[in-house]
Protein backbone atom coordinates (compact mmCIF):
# COMPACT_ATOMS: atom_id res chain seq x y z
CA UNK A 1 0.00 0.00 0.00
CA UNK A 2 2.79 2.41 0.85
CA UNK A 3 4.39 1.84 -2.52
CA UNK A 4 1.07 2.53 -4.25
CA UNK A 5 0.56 5.74 -2.29
CA UNK A 6 4.14 6.94 -2.87
CA UNK A 7 4.24 5.92 -6.52
CA UNK A 8 1.07 7.88 -7.23
CA UNK A 9 2.00 10.81 -4.98
CA UNK A 10 -1.13 10.49 -2.82
CA UNK A 11 -0.83 12.54 0.35
CA UNK A 12 -4.41 13.25 1.40
CA UNK A 13 -7.74 11.49 1.48
CA UNK A 14 -9.03 13.84 -1.22
CA UNK A 15 -6.12 12.96 -3.49
CA UNK A 16 -6.95 9.29 -2.95
CA UNK A 17 -10.59 9.88 -3.88
CA UNK A 18 -9.56 11.88 -6.95
CA UNK A 19 -7.19 9.12 -8.03
CA UNK A 20 -9.90 6.51 -7.52
CA UNK A 21 -12.37 8.58 -9.55
CA UNK A 22 -9.82 8.93 -12.33
CA UNK A 23 -9.27 5.16 -12.39
CA UNK A 24 -13.03 4.55 -12.64
CA UNK A 25 -13.25 7.09 -15.47
CA UNK A 26 -10.58 5.15 -17.34
CA UNK A 27 -11.91 1.65 -16.65
CA UNK A 28 -15.62 2.18 -17.36
CA UNK A 29 -15.26 2.94 -21.09
CA UNK A 30 -12.92 -0.03 -21.45
CA UNK A 31 -15.47 -2.33 -19.83
CA UNK A 32 -18.19 -0.99 -22.12
CA UNK A 33 -15.98 -1.52 -25.14
CA UNK A 34 -15.21 -5.08 -24.01
CA UNK A 35 -18.90 -5.80 -23.52
CA UNK A 36 -19.68 -4.49 -27.02
CA UNK A 37 -16.92 -6.65 -28.47
CA UNK A 38 -18.38 -9.75 -26.80
CA UNK A 39 -21.76 -8.95 -28.39
CA UNK A 40 -20.04 -8.48 -31.72
CA UNK A 41 -18.20 -11.77 -31.15
CA UNK A 42 -21.51 -13.63 -30.73
CA UNK A 43 -22.75 -12.21 -34.05
CA UNK A 44 -19.49 -12.90 -35.92
CA UNK A 45 -19.94 -15.15 -38.93
CA UNK A 46 -16.41 -16.40 -39.56
CA UNK A 47 -13.79 -17.93 -37.30
CA UNK A 48 -11.25 -15.32 -38.42
CA UNK A 49 -13.59 -12.52 -37.38
CA UNK A 50 -14.07 -14.18 -33.97
CA UNK A 51 -10.31 -14.54 -33.46
CA UNK A 52 -9.76 -10.87 -34.35
CA UNK A 53 -12.43 -9.80 -31.87
CA UNK A 54 -11.01 -12.11 -29.18
CA UNK A 55 -7.59 -10.51 -29.66
CA UNK A 56 -9.14 -7.06 -29.23
CA UNK A 57 -10.84 -8.27 -26.06
CA UNK A 58 -7.52 -9.57 -24.73
CA UNK A 59 -5.87 -6.20 -25.38
CA UNK A 60 -8.65 -4.40 -23.51
CA UNK A 61 -8.37 -6.93 -20.68
CA UNK A 62 -4.66 -6.09 -20.38
CA UNK A 63 -5.62 -2.43 -19.88
CA UNK A 64 -8.44 -3.17 -17.43
CA UNK A 65 -6.43 -5.42 -15.10
CA UNK A 66 -3.98 -2.81 -13.74
CA UNK A 67 -6.78 -0.25 -13.38
CA UNK A 68 -8.87 -2.76 -11.43
CA UNK A 69 -5.87 -3.39 -9.16
CA UNK A 70 -5.50 0.35 -8.55
CA UNK A 71 -9.17 0.65 -7.68
CA UNK A 72 -8.80 -2.32 -5.32
CA UNK A 73 -5.85 -0.60 -3.60
CA UNK A 74 -7.85 2.63 -3.28
CA UNK A 75 -10.78 0.76 -1.73
CA UNK A 76 -8.49 -0.99 0.76
CA UNK A 77 -6.83 2.28 1.75
CA UNK A 78 -10.24 3.89 2.12
CA UNK A 79 -11.31 1.11 4.51
CA UNK A 80 -8.13 1.55 6.53
CA UNK A 81 -8.67 5.29 6.74
CA UNK A 82 -12.19 4.73 8.03
CA UNK A 83 -10.91 2.34 10.70
CA UNK A 84 -8.22 4.82 11.73
CA UNK A 85 -10.80 7.60 12.02
CA UNK A 86 -13.04 5.39 14.15
CA UNK A 87 -10.10 4.43 16.37
CA UNK A 88 -9.05 8.05 16.78
CA UNK A 89 -12.62 9.07 17.61
CA UNK A 90 -12.86 6.28 20.17
CA UNK A 91 -9.55 7.38 21.74
CA UNK A 92 -10.74 10.97 21.88
CA UNK A 93 -14.04 9.97 23.50
CA UNK A 94 -12.20 7.82 26.06
CA UNK A 95 -9.88 10.73 26.88
CA UNK A 96 -12.79 13.16 27.23
CA UNK A 97 -14.65 10.67 29.43
CA UNK A 98 -11.64 10.35 31.75
CA UNK A 99 -11.22 14.12 31.89
CA UNK A 100 -14.91 14.53 32.69
CA UNK A 101 -14.68 11.92 35.45
CA UNK A 102 -11.63 13.71 36.92
CA UNK A 103 -13.53 16.97 36.85
CA UNK A 104 -16.54 15.39 38.57
CA UNK A 105 -14.29 13.90 41.24
CA UNK A 106 -12.70 17.32 41.88
CA UNK A 107 -16.14 18.93 42.17
CA UNK A 108 -17.25 16.30 44.68
CA UNK A 109 -14.10 16.83 46.75
CA UNK A 110 -14.63 20.60 46.71
CA UNK A 111 -18.25 20.18 47.88
CA UNK A 112 -17.23 17.96 50.76
CA UNK A 113 -14.79 20.54 52.16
Amino acid sequence: MQIFVCKNNINTEQELLDYQKSAYEKINPLKSERENLWKKHKRAKTEDEKVTIENQIIEIFKKITPLAEEIKHCNNIELRLERIKQFELHQKLEYEKKEFEKEQTKKKKNRVR
